[in-house]
């Protein structure tokens, strides 16, 4: 099996995802409007295949990988897992007491995998570095890139979902994880200053 690099694989996880959240938020509502059930499961299922490419990709790193490697995924997993198990059955606990209305419920629902990612990532960067690793390769990007790019790929989601159908909670949903990563980047530029201040001096 041919191991891809970290760059690639950082972009290609990335694209998948930044096509999820597109036809999630264009396509997917789309299921709401029809009655024709045959249209309404297509538009429903649309924004499944990114992100079986994503676990695909996902798979394939791991089995590449050596030991160590497959011990910080698995660490990594296992992390993400749980938390996302605990924000689901929360989600669900609040639905079912009609603390959360049915569509934010479904919303916070659909946003599970996004959020495991997330999770994964940095359960694993620790894992990574309590083993004397590293979360990534030389040729991946640093993180405070990562979360850069993903901001400015919600944030033009955003711009266009405004501009284009006026949705506010769509467009809210799409500006909060912008900020959400805004502020995950700037804590890893600055984290990443202060250590190479701490070695120069």
């Amino acid at each position: 099996m041919v191991r891809l690099s970290q760059r690639a694989h950082q972009r290609r996880v990335m694209i998948a995802m930044a096509i999820y959240v597109a036809l999630f938020l264009w396509v997917w509502p789309l299921a709401r409007s029809t009655d024709v059930l045959g249209l309404k499961t297509v538009y429903a299922l649309t924004p499944a295949p990114p992100v079986l490419y994503v676990i695909w990709l996902m798979a394939r790193r791991v089995l590449a990988g050596d030991e160590l490697e497959q011990r910080t995924h698995l660490v990594g997993l296992g992390v993400a897992a749980a938390a996302v198990s605990i924000y689901g059955l929360g989600a669900g606990f609040l639905a079912a007491a009609h603390v959360l209305a049915p569509d934010w419920a479904a919303t916070a629902l659909v946003w599970i995998f996004p959020l495991l990612l997330l999770v994964y990532a940095a359960a694993r960067a620790y894992a990574a570095r309590r083993y004397g690793g590293s979360a990534c390769d030389d040729d991946g990007a640093p993180r405070a890139m990562q979360f850069l790019y993903i901001a400015v790929i919600f944030a033009a989601i955003a711009a266009y979902i405004y501009w284009r159908h006026g949705d506010a909670q769509d467009t809210g949903l799409a500006v909060g994880m912008a900020t959400g990563m805004l502020v995950g980047a700037a804590f890893f530029a600055i984290r990443q200053r202060l250590r190479r201040r701490s070695t120069q001096e």
